[in-house]
């Protein structure tokens, strides 16, 4: 079975999430089981996003912050962060629900009262990045609660069930807000620099993955030197450049497996391999079996 995938633009970009001027709010049921590795890739969308664990554990990772969130817990990752996610042991497991909002749902239309004043100085603020909910605390609880409200009336469907939705969500960002309010307005650190940088980093290898990119190359692509980029890359994704690339090549090779037409050959050409040999070497590091038993597996 095809596993699931997110559809991302050359910057990381989430595309078809949520729809701004229908109904801007999206529920989604997943297993990280689903994806390839247990995994999604990093990825980043304008739309804020809650996501609650209902059976197992994650590493949830928000910009540089790893987060370890197990049943019952949540997260709340603001507009604009990358974020990725990964089952906490290798061998397990994680149910969750992720909530994709649209905060127009809440201030109406751009530059009003409400947007200027609660959901922009959130949604802008480049060290609210992201805030565990914990199922300990009187807030986590709430915030966990009007989710799921929310997400049940609106998989009724009932008459109405928009309105009632967006009530639950303007409690949900009051709460939000009165949490979060000791912690506007604050100057923009080094932190959101390097997001910034390993965006740019990420855009650069992700555009010429099947070129003979060096290190050299993806540090100039953000302007700093080769070994501040290392650096960059430990803080913030927590693996080296060369990891990121060679990964995000076998990434590119899956559904290229699945082409009978190519052989190994032409596939490990095709994202940036020396030989049919390093890629299968590699391949097998990232996947734990080789790009032929993949191909055998997934075509069947």
């Amino acid at each position: 079975m095809e596993k699931f995938k997110l559809f991302l633009d050359s910057n990381l970009k989430e595309r078809n999430t949520t729809d701004k001027y229908s109904f801007p709010f999206r529920v989604g049921y997943e297993r990280l089981s689903n994806y390839e590795q247990n995994s999604f890739p990093f990825h980043w969308h304008p739309e804020v996003e809650f996501t609650y664990v209902t059976e197992g554990c994650m590493e949830y990772q928000a910009n540089d912050t790893l987060y370890k969130i197990s049943a019952g817990n949540a997260i709340f990752t603001n507009s604009n962060v990358l974020h990725t996610a990964r089952t906490a042991e290798p061998d397990s497991d994680c149910s969750y629900i992720v909530f994709v909002l649209n905060p127009v749902i809440v201030f109406g239309y751009e530059d009003s009262l409400i947007f200027n004043r609660y959901v922009n100085p959130i949604c802008t603020e480049p060290e609210l990045f992201s805030k565990y909910l914990s199922k300990e605390s009187y807030f986590g609880r709430k915030i966990i609660s009007l989710l799921l409200e929310a997400a049940d009336i609106q998989n009724s469907a009932d008459d109405g069930y928009e309105l009632l939705v967006a009530e639950k969500l303007c409690a949900l960002w009051f709460l939000l807000f009165q949490e979060l309010k000791p912690h506007l307005n604050k100057k923009e650190t080094g932190t959101a620099t390097d997001i910034n940088r390993i965006k740019t980093a990420i855009r650069f290898i992700q555009s010429h993955y099947n070129e003979d990119i060096s290190l050299q190359d993806i540090a100039d692509s953000c302007h700093i030197s080769k070994s501040e980029c290392c650096h960059l890359f430990k803080r913030t994704l927590r693996q080296t450049p060369f990891t990121y690339l060679l990964n995000y090549r076998i990434q590119r090779s899956l559904p290229l497996l699945l082409n009978d037409d190519k052989s190994m050959t032409e596939i490990a050409a095709d994202i940036g391999f020396h030989g049919s040999s390093y890629f299968a070497e590699t391949f097998k590091k990232v996947m734990s079996c080789s790009p032929r038993d993949y191909r055998k597996a997934h075509m069947k």
